[in-house]
């Protein structure tokens, strides 16, 4: 079987994609990684995806799906920026594919389908760090819920998909327990597929990789299968993680079960864009994480990786009240 397993929030998720890489390569499976390619503000501070325009070194499969290599990279306000996804590539000596969501769900699964088609994948696996894929939208601390959800909506549209979720809370959102009551809900309903805990081999791998790679949620289940327990603070101590040795488990479930329960799928599903699926959001009063990009690069522009603590505390703040109450002041 040829297995696709691609980072669905953007960012360090593409860490997470070495776990089932390992995991399926083990059971005798051809497995190649990618990454929905979104940078947080600390690597890339210019808002939203990076695509076919920033993109350089690469090969062109449609409008969503890009083959690339370590030596692949992009260039963004003038500046050269190495996605995630790169550098655990030239880990693995290998290439993968960079997936763009500005096409929204509709055409984000149009692409994989295609790349399925055109390269004979058996099976789709999005890996998601943290577990905000399983938020309902109106979760205290939810930060988020954009980039995930078109993922899990393009997930639903293809037929062979599973998702993995490691790292229970690791990015800080939502609650470690709420992570695990969400599974639970989806066992129940017959859509919790299989799970893997990190091993030696693959422990050892992330551990290279964490050389090269800037992530924190991430590490998170790493950090647990090393023996951390308890409280830490990430994201420039603005987010609280609690960390035991479940959080070094990705649980496997399936898509459509999710979606049957799912806020956040309910409110993008059938988007032909990202603006129109944020829009979505606005709809329901719910603050995304692209609103918060562009507030920050409003304020601070190419500066926005130098913001304290304080700075982003007060920006989410005036984001969130103004998407949920319509405030408008500065």
């Amino acid at each position: 079987m040829k297995i696709l397993a691609f980072g669905i929030g953007g960012g360090g998720d593409a860490l997470s994609t070495l776990i089932p890489w390992t995991y399926f390569r083990k059971l005798g499976h051809e497995v190649k990684i990618g990454a929905v390619i979104w940078e947080r503000y600390v690597e890339d501070p210019l808002p939203g995806p990076i695509c076919e325009e920033d993109l350089r070194n690469f090969e062109k499969i449609n409008d969503s799906v890009y083959l690339v290599t370590d030596k692949s990279y992009a260039v963004r306000s003038g500046r050269k920026i190495v996605p995630q996804l790169m550098r655990v590539l030239s880990l693995i000596n290998d290439f993968g594919y960079a997936i763009c969501n500005k096409n929204g769900d509709i055409g984000m699964a149009k692409g994989l389908i295609d790349l399925m088609n055109k390269e004979n994948f058996d099976l789709v696996v999005g890996v998601d760090a943290g577990g905000d894929v399983l938020a309902n939208g109106d979760e205290e601390g939810l930060g988020s819920p954009l980039i995930d959800s078109i993922s899990l909506s393009c997930l639903v549209k293809i037929e062979k998909s599973m998702l993995g979720i490691i790292g229970a809370g690791s990015d800080g959102e939502l609650e470690y327990n709420y992570i695990l009551k969400r599974i639970s809900e989806i066992a129940k309903i017959g859509g919790l597929i299989d799970s893997k805990g990190i091993d030696v081999d693959t422990a050892n791998l992330m551990e290279k990789a964490l050389k090269i790679v800037n992530t924190e949620a991430s590490k998170i289940p790493l950090d647990a299968f090393k023996g951390l327990y308890g409280e830490v603070k990430i994201r420039n101590g603005t987010r609280k993680v609690f960390v035991t040795p479940v959080s070094s488990i990705m649980f496997f479930v399936d898509p459509k079960k999710l979606a049957e329960i799912s806020g956040i799928y309910k409110i993008v599903k059938d988007s032909n864009s990202l603006e129109e699926a944020n829009e979505k959001f606005h709809k329901h009063k719910i603050y995304t994480e692209y609103d918060f990009e562009k507030d920050l690069y409003e304020k601070f522009g190419l500066n926005a990786s130098n913001t304290t603590k304080s700075d982003i505390e007060i920006l989410r703040k005036k984001g969130i009240e103004r998407i949920k109450y319509g405030n408008t002041f500065n």
